[in-house]
């Protein structure tokens, strides 16, 4: 009994420690640009989700406020100044003097090959510039926030021209990852199932064992929601797919239609045995 509660300690703590793991890469805070100016705007960039079928991210730029000499005691800007973000479309924003500064959603492009699902990986680029009204580039302090709960995100500093730039990885979160690798391993586990079942029938002449077939073609339509149960709608033709799925939904269909035609004839050859059975004369009692 000590045994057993002491395992299930360990299992629910190497839970827990899985979810704040998955937590801190979902739920991230980068920071670049001119962070230790004191005199630079600041920009907050939110990662609110993407999108793999589109190859974009949706973004959120927010708190767009100047600091320092570029800021007048109300925390306004002291002057115009466009703000600009590399994202799909020629985004940009004209603040005026002694105006607050407008939240705007964005989208962002990014390169990755959603068919690799679960393994898929994207690339993006994200870049945000402020210029004040003689077009000069002023320093920028942005901060990158990731919130979509299906991907985790590794960023890095990249090399531009005044303004903050930074080169986005993007992978499928630890959940999101364990589930769909789960789901693809069930579904070759009921697909060995389904073997199991036919060689009982088939092996020893059972003849037309409907509960085994009616097993069968239950697991074989319930494979396609559970399939499509997976987080992110993956397009068919994926490695779930390749990798499970289809081998699944061969190996059940196969076993299936064995089952019954094979069954149907031994059925046969059972009744057949058991007509000739009753047709035989009883044997005279002797005396």
């Amino acid at each position: 009994m000590a045994l057993a509660f002491c395992v299930l300690v360990a299992i629910i703590s190497a839970s827990v420690t899985g979810y704040l793991a998955s937590r801190h890469s979902t739920n991230q805070n980068s920071y670049f640009g001119d962070v230790d100016n004191p005199n630079a705007v600041d920009v907050t960039v939110w990662i609110t989700r993407v999108d793999a079928t589109t190859q974009s991210l949706a973004v959120t730029v927010v708190d767009i406020r100047p600091t320092g000499t570029l800021a007048n005691p109300d925390n306004s800007f002291a002057e115009d100044t466009t703000v600009t973000t590399a994202a799909v479309g020629n985004w940009q924003a004209q603040i005026k003097a002694g105006d607050p500064a407008p939240d705007i959603d964005q989208r962002v492009s990014i390169d990755g090959a959603v068919t690799d699902y679960p393994f898929d990986r994207y690339n993006g680029r994200l870049e945000v510039h402020a210029y004040n009204s003689s077009g000069a580039d002023l320093p920028v302090a942005l901060t990158v926030v990731n919130t979509d709960p299906f991907f985790g995100m590794n960023t890095r500093a990249d090399a531009s021209t005044g303004g903050a730039a930074v080169i986005l990885g993007i992978y499928r979160s630890m959940p999101t990852l364990i589930f769909a690798v789960f789901v693809m391993v069930l579904m070759l586990g009921l697909a060995l199932g389904a073997v199991v079942a036919a060689f009982y029938v088939l092996h020893w002449r059972r003849g037309l064992i409907f509960p085994a077939c009616s097993m069968m073609a239950a697991i074989l339509f319930a494979l396609i929601p559970l399939r499509n149960a997976v987080p992110g709608n993956p397009p068919i033709g994926s490695v779930i797919d390749f990798g499970s799925f289809f081998i699944a939904e061969a190996v059940i269909s196969i076993a299936l239609i064995s089952s019954i035609v094979w069954g149907f004839r031994h059925q046969r050859s059972i009744e057949r045995a058991e007509a000739e059975a009753e047709q035989e004369p009883e044997p005279e009692p002797t005396s």
